[in-house]
């Protein structure tokens, strides 16, 4: 069985550790992974940057700056080289999902389509009600801030996250390579500290015609491994049950550490891929 880790983080996202390539890399191998995907923050589009209502901190290191680019591909060239005989390192980015910048989020990932090798896809901001795109996985604060009427309604919150999750599963990149949905249920993260009560049968259902979808469209689902090491999740994005139902369509999952430090490379892996073989022979 692959050992793949498909969704990996640098030093470039400006909120985790400032430790090299080289060190993910060499702890990667340690770990017995075979395959290890780079997908560091793509960069914002400048409009949406300039536009940016919210947190300054929260704009300034959601993903790599433009001018870091360069930088950041030549890091990953240097690791392809010092290691590729140990380990298949592929290049991509995390690219954020951003109502109303789909034209620029495309003419990027066109500028640099022969570069990349895969891409995750994720959607970290949602519209408020007055249709600024709002980081929700910053702090709880600004959720609170922002959304603090579908808090009291939380249903309708994750109705919210996930139409807009759909929204990017819908969004054409112009790519011809492996796209993974990001960390689907990320609307969680701070579920212990609002008490957040679980899915209700609508918004399964929409969860339901969501697996469908990134099925229908041939992308895969990021298993990803992040949210247990949050003091107010505690669970895999997405959820095992969800995991379940995804395995049952037939949807590729890949592992994905998301680590922002090394010390984040492999957690949990073996547990989810022991959810992953049970649930297979039960199939």
């Amino acid at each position: 069985m692959q050992k793949k880790d498909g969704h990996t983080h640098t030093m470039y996202s400006h909120h985790g550790s400032q430790e090299v390539l080289d060190a993910y890399i060499e702890r990667a191998i340690v770990l017995g992974f075979d395959t290890y995907v780079v997908t560091e923050h793509a960069p914002l589009p400048e409009k949406f940057l300039a536009n940016f209502v919210g947190p300054k901190e929260s704009r300034d290191s959601s993903a790599m700056a433009l001018s870091e680019l360069e930088d950041y591909q030549n890091q990953v060239a240097h690791v392809q080289e010092k290691y590729g005989n140990q380990i298949n390192i592929k290049r991509g980015f995390e690219v954020d999902y951003l109502l109303g910048y789909e034209p620029e989020t495309k003419q990027f990932l066109q500028q640099h389509n022969d570069w990349i090798d895969e891409i995750v896809l994720s959607v970290h901001f949602l519209p408020d009600r007055h249709g600024n795109l709002i980081p929700i996985d910053y702090e709880p604060e600004t959720l609170s801030q922002y959304f603090a009427t579908e808090l009291l309604m939380p249903q309708v919150l994750f109705a919210k996250y996930f139409d807009a999750v759909k929204q990017s599963v819908n969004f054409e990149t112009g790519l011809d390579v492996p796209v993974r949905i990001g960390h689907i249920t990320l609307i969680r993260k701070y579920q212990k500290y609002f008490d957040l009560p679980p899915f209700d049968d609508s918004v399964h259902r929409q969860i339901t015609e969501l697996l469908t979808l990134i099925l229908e469209k041939g992308y895969e689902l990021d298993f990803n491994a992040a949210g247990f090491s949050k003091p107010f999740n505690g669970e895999s994005y997405p959820t095992f049950d969800i995991v379940a139902e995804a395995h049952q369509l037939g949807l590729p999952l890949v592992y994905g550490s998301d680590a922002h430090s090394v010390d984040a490379l492999g957690l949990h892996f073996s547990e989810m891929a022991e959810f992953l073989e049970n649930i297979s022979v039960d199939k």
